[in-house]
């Protein structure tokens, strides 16, 4: 990890894993914004990044390389997720696909809607559904 206390920022690379609630999001890279306090600002020079960062509320998080998002209704892929935090809501791009209840949906943009449990799929959509049951 690589905290960047001015820019409000901290980079981690490799296997990341983010959790939260029943969100899990997979990359190989993801960059986390926080937004700016008074606190923090007066605190910047007085503490470590580290420390500055874990106090703030995050802003937007952004993951890429090989993106992969669980949650209990399905799960999504793609090369690049950004997730904004006060709208509750992950744009992904690069490939999208998600899957859930046998249904597969790809296209060129994926907003999720994270409090409706909805998707948005935008530019060259595609649904594979499969009839598990024959019927």
């Amino acid at each position: 990890m690589t905290a960047q206390s001015k820019e409000r920022r901290a980079i981690f690379r490799g296997n990341v894993v983010l959790t939260q609630g029943e969100l899990v999001v997979h990359s190989d890279l993801m960059i986390v914004w926080w937004k700016p306090t008074p606190e923090a600002t007066e605190q910047l020079q007085a503490e470590e990044s580290q420390e500055t960062t874990s106090r703030n509320k995050i802003e937007k998080i952004v993951a890429k390389g090989k993106v992969v998002i669980i949650k209990p209704t399905g799960r999504a892929t793609s090369r690049q997720a950004v997730y904004f935090k006060d709208e509750e809501k992950i744009i992904l791009t690069g490939s999208p696909v998600a899957w859930q209840d046998g249904t597969r949906v790809s296209g060129s943009k994926m907003t999720m809607y994270l409090k409706e449990d909805r998707s948005e799929v935008e530019g060259g959509t595609r649904v594979i559904m499969s009839d598990e049951e024959g019927a």
